[in-house]
């Protein structure tokens, strides 16, 4: 091995060497328990002597809660190590960590070893260029520490007994369950009309004709029923029962309510008159019948739970306005179920419009209504929780809400929901296995992929693309910011207009402001950030520039209006409109609001535009946000800044459609009866290629327009790239919602007729779900440096890909460095979940795919939580919800003059 020079020692310390190349050496030295700590260098051999580094203080202790502090200066990478404890199996000599390793790998990425650390014979840990060997002492360094919000479970017992009986309705199967609900468990069986009584009390009454059911591998659907309604029964059982807000067959949703858990009474707890605000861990428990590692078990979903218990008559003696909010009444007449949570009988009854004394005016989807305000109550939301705590603490409110802040954190951040989980683990362990039916129990064991659980989960790591910025493919980078400051976009040689017409709406009183900015947006920074301008760096000859300033307010649609109608009279239509707003008008909608007045006249003409908020003209990082700003407007120019490097091109024509949908819903109250259905399609590379929007349809026909619309997107793709009757075609649906069997079947059969004559047709229909309960932590990861703090520790990086079933795979997609703050909750992974009627079934080909597509938003810069597909069909959904509240918007102008353009970026 090749020792890096000049490292720092200390009596008892226990030296490390890395051999990762000729070229590349690392020495690393940790300390037995109580010895001080020390900065260890780790950097090339090749760059000279290593920097001697000076001793730290005594505030770092040693447990395994002292995680690995990785620094990188001008240096090189630094570390601080954590010890052994006393009585490991080294004989109480120190060894390198798993955090350690996982960093030593970052730095170490020339390497094409496996690294492993292991005892040398003579006692002391060392480190080699090896493959690694997993044993109680070894690990591959290479490999994250993957950890899941999943807690497995093992069924002791292999057969129970049930009664089945015939389903009838279904209220004649709730009141079934109602009166059995002592003794047993009643599930309708799927794919059948039979309904299972399965007893879990030794003397319970048999109903129906007795049946024997498998504990495993067997009645899956059955069993994990039968463990929901378990949990349900262990929750409820404890001495301070609790009380659910859901129930089985959904998943079951409490709150845990002591003292010691809410978090404005432990953070705030010097802040008097805050006890009507409360903020509780809230979990959700999820019974999966496979997760990763092939095991069934418990999906424990945390999140944070504002509540605010005061009623409307109280909060208005606390002076809060309640007008134009939501309110909640009590409605529901049926009995309460036993430990139900009173809170969740609460309904959403309409918006206040008046306070009359103690009654309150409220405007309902029936109606107008007048209701008492002692019996209507604040929803809990947070941004409704945040105007009581303004309105209640005075004062005192910003300092409050920072301390909040920083403990809803520790709920919500990767490090508190990985510790919650495993907690409730070892809580639901304390009662021992738990009895799902006779002579059946399930024990429940630790989260996933933690040390305890004795399980490692692997992942397969996605590549980042290789972006393109040329016809020919040769012009390429890995970042797509300094690709397109090398080579220019990926349709330089053949985009026009070369010299676009821009037109700038604002308001007269920023004037001078403005003029700034758009030069500053023509010809560059100069602090460098934004150096080239977008005339350079798009490979412009110029940009001709029309001002419309108007004498008017920020807030003032009118006035906005009526600029965009000056503006079209002066002469040539602009080829797009950068249109400054106001952070003021944020909450304004409809006809109220300039934002989206000046969309519907310009776009309704053909003018894609471009909003940017006055605020943000004075900010310190205005050439990040400029450069962020001339992608989007390249764009919606119909241009093409970069797409993806696909290194192994499958077959001849293969497209990625994105399905989303809109619907009529003016506001919450309202009931939604038109729907609008929405596609975009891309080609393998994420070369944005058409999108098409439906008719409007009623809910019963909107399968038939969404049809329609499909077919004229693949229509318009088939004439413009030639497809040849020799060409295989693959269609890979990307769908916001689960499909329906008779969903697919009907896009299968839509495509089969329009493709009947190529020689052959693969399909698969993915559903990309960001809204589940699972969690993927890492306990390598460290985060990223944010000033004198870190954020996204626990966080996996970008890119792994997990297996949770044979259709279902988890994909990270936000890492630490995506994160915006250090308090950000942590981020959930996608869920992707591949239909059964799908013929092309690669779940690993369509998760690298997918992947890819997160980085190829034309919207921004660097990668995006979302893939384009689901992305771009979400930002048009939400405009168009907004947009048809305008006067006189015309929705048909986006297929026609507006088809080629992003004008939804």
């Amino acid at each position: 091995m090749i020792a890096a020079p000049g490292w720092f020692a200390h009596p008892g310390a226990v030296r490390y060497e890395v051999a990762a190349s000729d070229s590349l050496a690392r020495t690393a030295m940790c300390r037995p328990r109580g010895a001080r700590a020390y900065w260890c260098g780790i950097r090339p051999a090749i760059r000279g002597r290593a920097r001697k580094f000076g001793e730290l203080d005594e505030r770092y202790t040693l447990s395994v809660a002292d995680q690995l502090r990785v620094w990188q200066s001008f240096a090189g990478w630094m570390f601080m190590l954590p010890a052994g404890e006393p009585g490991d199996s080294h004989g109480g000599v120190a060894f390198l960590s798993p955090y350690l390793a996982a960093a030593i790998d970052r730095v170490s990425r020339s390497t094409t070893a496996s690294l492993s650390w292991h005892l040398a014979p003579g006692g002391e840990p060392s480190l080699h260029a090896d493959t690694a060997r997993r044993t109680a002492d070894q690990r591959t360094w290479s490999e994250p520490g993957l950890v899941f919000n999943y807690l497995p479970v093992t069924f002791e017992g292999a057969m129970f007994r049930g009664g089945v009986v015939a389903y009838e309705s279904r209220d004649g199967l709730e009141e079934l369950r109602q009166r059995l609900a002592a003794s047993h468990v009643v599930l309708k069986l799927p794919y059948s009309n039979e309904v299972a009584c399965v007893p879990y009390v030794s003397d319970a009454q048999q109903i129906g004709e007795v049946r024997e059911f498998k504990a495993a591998d067997g009645d899956e659907a059955l069993v994990t029923y039968l463990l929901q309604a378990a949990l349900v029964r262990a929750l409820t059982g404890w001495r301070d029962p609790f009380q659910l807000s859901a129930f089985p067959p959904k998943n079951p949703v409490f709150a845990m309510r002591s003292r010691a858990r809410d978090l404005v009474a432990t953070a705030a707890r010097n802040t008097p008159g805050l006890e009507g605000l409360h903020i509780f861990p809230e979990y959700t428990l999820d019974v999966r019948r496979h997760g990763p590692a092939a095991l069934p078990g418990i999906i424990v979903g945390i999140k944070t739970r504002y509540e605010i218990d005061w009623s409307a008559a109280e909060l208005l003696r606390r002076n809060v306005n309640l007008v134009d909010k939501y309110v909640l009444t009590t409605a529901d007449s049926a009995p309460p179920r036993p430990f139900e949570d009173p809170r969740s009988r609460r309904r959403l009854k309409g918006i206040v419009t008046e306070v009359l004394g103690d009654l309150l005016k409220v405007t309902t989807a029936d109606g107008s209504e007048t209701i008492s305000a002692d019996q209507a109550w604040l929803e809990g939301s947070k941004e409704c929780f945040d105007e009581v705590l303004t309105a209640v603490a005075g004062p005192s409110a910003g300092r409050v809400a920072r301390q909040l802040e920083q403990a809803a954190f520790k709920v919500a951040g990767s490090e508190g929901r990985m510790d919650l989980t495993e907690k409730f683990g070892g809580w639901l362990r304390q009662h021992g296995p738990l009895p799902i039916a006779l002579g059946v129990s399930a024990s429940v064991g630790h989260a996933l992929g933690d040390e305890a659980s004795g399980i490692h989960v692997s992942s397969r790591r996605l590549t980042e693309p290789t972006f393109v910025f040329d016809l020919g493919g040769g012009k390429t980078h890995e970042y797509a910011d300094r690709g397109l400051n090398t080579y220019g976009p990926y349709d330089a040689q053949g985009f026009t207009p070369k010299t676009p017409r821009i037109a700038v709406i604002a308001p007269l009183r920023a004037e001078g402001a403005v003029d700034t900015f758009v030069r500053s947006f023509a010809d560059g920074t100069r602090d460098g950030s934004f150096a080239k301008g977008f005339i350079r760096k798009y490979h412009l000859n110029s940009c001709e520039f029309v001002y419309q300033y108007f004498d008017g307010g920020v807030r003032d649609a009118s006035a906005y209006r009526q600029a965009c109608k000056d503006l079209l009279e002066k002469g040539p239509r602009p080829d797009l409109a950068i249109v400054f707003v106001s952070e003021q008008q944020r909450q304004l909608s409809g006809n109220a609001s300039p934002y989206l007045v000046a969309k519907s006249v310009l776009m309704g003409h053909g003018i894609p535009v471009q909003m940017f908020r006055l605020e943000k003209l004075k900010r310190p990082d205005l050439g990040h946000l400029l450069n962020t700003m001339s992608v989007a407007c390249y764009a919606k120019l119909a241009g093409t800044p970069y797409v993806a490097k696909v290194v192994d091109r499958p077959m001849a024509q293969e497209l990625v459609v994105g399905i989303g949908s809109a619907h009529d819903r003016p506001n919450r109250l309202a009931r939604s009866e038109r729907y609008v259905g929405i596609t975009t399609v891309f080609t393998s590379d994420g070369h944005y290629r058409v999108s098409n929007i439906s008719g409007e349809a009623t809910y019963d026909t909107y399968p038939q327009e969404l049809m329609l619309a499909l077919r004229t997107c693949i229509e318009d793709v088939k004439a413009r790239n030639g497809w040849q009757r020799q060409d295989r075609i693959r269609l890979i649906f990307h769908v916001f919602k689960p499909f329906k069997d008779r969903e697919a079947q009907a896009v299968k059969k839509l495509v089969e007729d329009l493709t009947g004559q190529y020689a052959g047709v693969e399909f698969a229909f993915l559903h990309v779900a960001d809204h589940h309960n699972w969690m993927m932590f890492d306990r390598s990861s460290n985060g990223v440096e944010m000033g004198r703090t870190r954020k996204g520790v626990y966080v996996p990086a970008r890119g792994h890909a997990v297996r949770v079933s044979n259709s279902e795979m988890l994909i990270s997609t936000v890492g630490p460095r995506e994160l915006k703050t250090a308090l950000q909750g942590a981020p959930r992974p996608l869920l992707i979940k591949l239909h059964r009627e799908s013929t092309f079934k690669d779940l690993d080909y369509l998760a690298e795919q997918l992947f890819r597509f997160t980085a190829l938003s034309w919207r921004r810069l660097y990668p995006s939580s979302q893939p384009v597909s689901i992305a771009y069909s979400e930002l048009i959904a939400s405009l168009l919800s907004q947009l048809r509240q305008v006067r006189n918007w015309n929705s048909d102008i986006i297929s026609t003059h507006l088809r080629d353009s992003r004008w939804f970026l």
